[in-house]
């Protein structure tokens, strides 16, 4: 599977993965800066994915209130 195609739960176990290695691990500055910028791209990837998913729930309540009236 391709990064693109990563499901929100899969960004996640990476990101918190990268956060372990930036916390626990000796790592160069090099590998640091490359975790920290793969990690600030999947933050933003599921910040939008969060987002598109409260705008369907959003959607799908105004659906059901306009039902109901």
């Amino acid at each position: 599977m391709t990064k693109n195609n990563q499901t929100f739960e899969m960004k996640m176990t990476r990101l918190e993965t990268i956060v372990k290695s930036l916390d626990e691990e000796e790592v160069s500055l090099e590998k640091s800066l490359e975790l920290y910028q793969e990690g600030i791209k999947l933050s933003q990837e599921c910040d939008n994915i969060l987002k598109n998913a409260e705008l369907k729930v959003e959607e799908l309540n105004k659906d059901t209130d306009d039902d109901g009236e």
